[in-house]
Protein backbone atom coordinates (compact mmCIF):
# COMPACT_ATOMS: atom_id res chain seq x y z
CA UNK A 1 0.00 0.00 0.00
CA UNK A 2 2.59 2.34 -1.30
CA UNK A 3 1.15 5.89 -2.44
CA UNK A 4 3.39 8.90 -3.19
CA UNK A 5 2.30 11.99 -4.28
CA UNK A 6 4.90 14.33 -6.21
CA UNK A 7 5.32 18.33 -6.32
CA UNK A 8 3.18 18.36 -9.71
CA UNK A 9 0.11 16.45 -8.65
CA UNK A 10 1.16 13.18 -10.22
CA UNK A 11 0.25 9.94 -8.01
CA UNK A 12 2.15 6.85 -7.89
CA UNK A 13 0.52 3.37 -5.95
CA UNK A 14 2.53 -0.42 -5.44
CA UNK A 15 2.61 -2.79 -3.45
CA UNK A 16 6.23 -2.32 -2.99
CA UNK A 17 8.68 0.56 -3.41
CA UNK A 18 12.35 1.71 -2.92
CA UNK A 19 13.03 5.29 -1.64
CA UNK A 20 16.62 6.84 -2.36
CA UNK A 21 16.44 10.17 -0.90
CA UNK A 22 19.74 11.76 -2.04
CA UNK A 23 18.71 11.16 -5.66
CA UNK A 24 14.80 11.90 -5.08
CA UNK A 25 14.63 8.44 -6.30
CA UNK A 26 10.89 6.62 -5.80
CA UNK A 27 11.61 2.95 -7.71
CA UNK A 28 8.58 0.29 -7.20
CA UNK A 29 8.74 -3.49 -7.61
CA UNK A 30 5.94 -5.14 -9.42
CA UNK A 31 2.73 -3.94 -10.42
CA UNK A 32 2.50 -0.21 -10.39
CA UNK A 33 -0.09 2.57 -11.19
CA UNK A 34 0.36 5.92 -11.88
CA UNK A 35 -2.01 8.51 -12.40
CA UNK A 36 -0.66 12.03 -14.02
CA UNK A 37 -1.90 15.22 -12.55
CA UNK A 38 -4.16 15.71 -16.27
CA UNK A 39 -5.75 12.47 -15.65
CA UNK A 40 -4.04 9.65 -17.72
CA UNK A 41 -3.48 6.44 -16.29
CA UNK A 42 -0.43 4.21 -16.94
CA UNK A 43 -0.77 0.11 -15.26
CA UNK A 44 2.91 -1.17 -15.39
CA UNK A 45 5.83 -2.78 -13.65
CA UNK A 46 9.31 -2.02 -12.09
CA UNK A 47 8.32 2.21 -12.08
CA UNK A 48 10.95 4.76 -11.37
CA UNK A 49 9.72 8.24 -10.31
CA UNK A 50 12.46 10.56 -10.77
CA UNK A 51 12.20 13.93 -9.02
CA UNK A 52 15.16 15.25 -9.64
CA UNK A 53 15.34 15.19 -13.19
CA UNK A 54 11.33 15.53 -13.21
CA UNK A 55 10.69 12.06 -15.32
CA UNK A 56 8.74 9.07 -14.44
CA UNK A 57 10.08 5.75 -16.41
CA UNK A 58 9.87 2.03 -16.96
CA UNK A 59 11.66 -0.50 -19.19
CA UNK A 60 8.78 -2.95 -18.64
CA UNK A 61 5.18 -3.55 -20.82
CA UNK A 62 2.81 -1.04 -19.41
CA UNK A 63 -0.38 0.03 -20.56
CA UNK A 64 -1.50 4.05 -20.94
CA UNK A 65 -5.13 4.97 -21.21
CA UNK A 66 -5.86 8.74 -21.74
CA UNK A 67 -8.92 11.17 -21.87
CA UNK A 68 -10.61 9.84 -24.86
CA UNK A 69 -10.53 6.52 -23.52
CA UNK A 70 -7.65 5.11 -26.11
CA UNK A 71 -5.58 1.91 -25.21
CA UNK A 72 -1.83 2.38 -25.84
CA UNK A 73 -0.11 -0.84 -24.88
CA UNK A 74 3.29 -0.51 -24.67
CA UNK A 75 7.23 -2.15 -24.26
CA UNK A 76 8.37 1.02 -22.59
CA UNK A 77 7.75 4.18 -21.58
CA UNK A 78 9.38 7.62 -20.33
CA UNK A 79 6.83 10.58 -19.38
CA UNK A 80 7.92 14.34 -18.81
CA UNK A 81 6.46 15.27 -15.41
CA UNK A 82 7.52 18.82 -16.69
CA UNK A 83 5.63 19.33 -19.97
CA UNK A 84 3.39 16.15 -19.47
CA UNK A 85 4.68 14.62 -22.45
CA UNK A 86 4.95 10.77 -22.75
CA UNK A 87 6.98 8.92 -25.56
CA UNK A 88 8.07 5.43 -26.18
CA UNK A 89 9.71 3.33 -29.21
CA UNK A 90 9.44 -0.83 -29.90
CA UNK A 91 6.10 -2.69 -30.63
CA UNK A 92 3.35 -0.09 -29.91
CA UNK A 93 -0.26 -0.61 -30.30
CA UNK A 94 -3.20 1.51 -30.09
CA UNK A 95 -7.05 0.70 -29.48
CA UNK A 96 -9.47 3.86 -29.63
CA UNK A 97 -13.05 3.84 -28.36
CA UNK A 98 -14.75 2.89 -31.70
CA UNK A 99 -12.06 -0.50 -31.58
CA UNK A 100 -10.20 0.83 -34.61
CA UNK A 101 -6.65 -0.44 -33.78
CA UNK A 102 -3.19 1.05 -34.74
CA UNK A 103 0.45 -0.54 -34.58
CA UNK A 104 3.23 2.32 -34.50
CA UNK A 105 7.62 1.65 -34.00
CA UNK A 106 7.47 5.66 -32.04
CA UNK A 107 4.73 7.01 -29.99
CA UNK A 108 4.43 10.60 -28.57
CA UNK A 109 1.73 11.76 -26.47
CA UNK A 110 0.89 15.31 -25.48
CA UNK A 111 -1.14 15.93 -22.44
CA UNK A 112 -2.13 19.47 -23.20
CA UNK A 113 -3.04 19.24 -26.89
CA UNK A 114 -4.58 15.53 -26.07
CA UNK A 115 -2.65 14.53 -29.35
CA UNK A 116 -1.25 11.67 -30.31
CA UNK A 117 1.87 10.93 -32.96
CA UNK A 118 2.95 8.24 -34.08
CA UNK A 119 5.33 6.73 -37.04
CA UNK A 120 5.49 3.55 -39.24
CA UNK A 121 1.55 3.47 -38.96
CA UNK A 122 -0.48 0.71 -39.70
CA UNK A 123 -4.22 1.90 -38.72
CA UNK A 124 -7.17 -1.03 -38.90
CA UNK A 125 -10.06 0.93 -39.44
CA UNK A 126 -12.89 -1.49 -38.09
CA UNK A 127 -15.91 0.81 -37.25
CA UNK A 128 -18.91 0.55 -39.24
CA UNK A 129 -18.96 4.10 -41.25
CA UNK A 130 -16.03 3.14 -42.78
CA UNK A 131 -17.51 0.00 -44.38
CA UNK A 132 -20.04 -0.87 -47.35
CA UNK A 133 -19.64 -4.73 -46.78
CA UNK A 134 -18.90 -6.73 -44.66
CA UNK A 135 -16.08 -8.06 -46.78
CA UNK A 136 -14.25 -4.25 -46.24
CA UNK A 137 -11.09 -4.57 -44.35
CA UNK A 138 -9.97 -0.63 -44.50
CA UNK A 139 -6.67 -0.20 -43.41
CA UNK A 140 -4.22 2.71 -43.71
CA UNK A 141 -0.55 2.65 -43.81
CA UNK A 142 1.45 5.90 -43.26
CA UNK A 143 4.68 7.11 -42.24
CA UNK A 144 2.85 8.87 -39.69
CA UNK A 145 0.21 9.33 -38.02
CA UNK A 146 -1.54 12.34 -35.94
CA UNK A 147 -4.88 11.48 -33.66
CA UNK A 148 -6.87 13.79 -31.47
CA UNK A 149 -10.52 13.83 -30.71
CA UNK A 150 -11.81 15.22 -34.13
CA UNK A 151 -9.53 14.03 -36.72
CA UNK A 152 -7.11 11.58 -37.68
CA UNK A 153 -4.34 13.15 -40.19
CA UNK A 154 -2.02 10.69 -42.08
CA UNK A 155 1.15 11.10 -43.61
CA UNK A 156 2.17 9.51 -46.78
CA UNK A 157 -0.69 7.11 -46.67
CA UNK A 158 -1.85 4.17 -48.83
CA UNK A 159 -5.58 3.49 -47.90
CA UNK A 160 -7.76 0.61 -49.18
CA UNK A 161 -10.99 -0.98 -47.77
CA UNK A 162 -10.18 -4.15 -49.96
CA UNK A 163 -10.17 -7.94 -48.52
CA UNK A 164 -6.46 -9.35 -47.64
CA UNK A 165 -5.00 -11.78 -50.69
CA UNK A 166 -2.80 -14.54 -50.11
CA UNK A 167 1.22 -14.32 -49.61
CA UNK A 168 0.43 -10.39 -48.92
CA UNK A 169 -0.04 -9.07 -52.85
CA UNK A 170 -1.44 -5.77 -53.36
CA UNK A 171 -4.76 -5.48 -52.88
CA UNK A 172 -7.20 -4.70 -56.10
CA UNK A 173 -7.60 -0.86 -55.06
CA UNK A 174 -5.85 1.64 -53.47
CA UNK A 175 -5.46 5.18 -52.81
CA UNK A 176 -2.27 6.71 -52.55
CA UNK A 177 -1.71 10.75 -50.86
CA UNK A 178 1.09 12.66 -49.39
CA UNK A 179 -1.79 13.51 -46.30
CA UNK A 180 -4.85 11.71 -45.63
CA UNK A 181 -7.32 13.39 -43.39
CA UNK A 182 -10.11 11.81 -41.87
CA UNK A 183 -12.68 14.08 -39.80
CA UNK A 184 -14.43 12.27 -37.41
CA UNK A 185 -17.40 14.24 -36.52
CA UNK A 186 -18.13 14.51 -40.74
CA UNK A 187 -17.37 10.93 -40.80
CA UNK A 188 -15.13 12.26 -43.71
CA UNK A 189 -12.17 11.31 -45.62
CA UNK A 190 -9.89 14.07 -47.17
CA UNK A 191 -6.86 13.24 -49.25
CA UNK A 192 -4.15 15.48 -50.90
CA UNK A 193 -2.32 14.98 -53.69
CA UNK A 194 -3.18 11.54 -54.26
CA UNK A 195 -3.09 8.59 -56.91
CA UNK A 196 -5.37 5.99 -57.22
CA UNK A 197 -3.90 2.21 -58.01
CA UNK A 198 -5.38 -0.82 -59.69
CA UNK A 199 -3.25 -3.75 -58.84
CA UNK A 200 -0.53 -1.20 -58.07
CA UNK A 201 -0.47 0.46 -61.31
CA UNK A 202 -0.97 3.88 -61.18
CA UNK A 203 -4.60 4.78 -63.05
CA UNK A 204 -5.32 8.48 -62.30
CA UNK A 205 -3.54 11.66 -60.59
CA UNK A 206 -6.38 13.97 -58.58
Amino acid sequence: NVIAIDKDNNIFKSNYAENKKDLKILKSKGVTTIRTSKGYSVTGEDIIFDNQNNFIKSDMDAVLVDLENNFIYLENFEYSTKDGFFKSVGNIKVRDKNNNKYELSQIYIDEKSKEIIGTDSKAFLNEESFKTSEKNKPRVFSNTVTIDEDKNIFGKSVFTMCDYRKNDKCPPWSIQSSKMIHDKKKKTIYYDNSVLKVYDIPIFYF
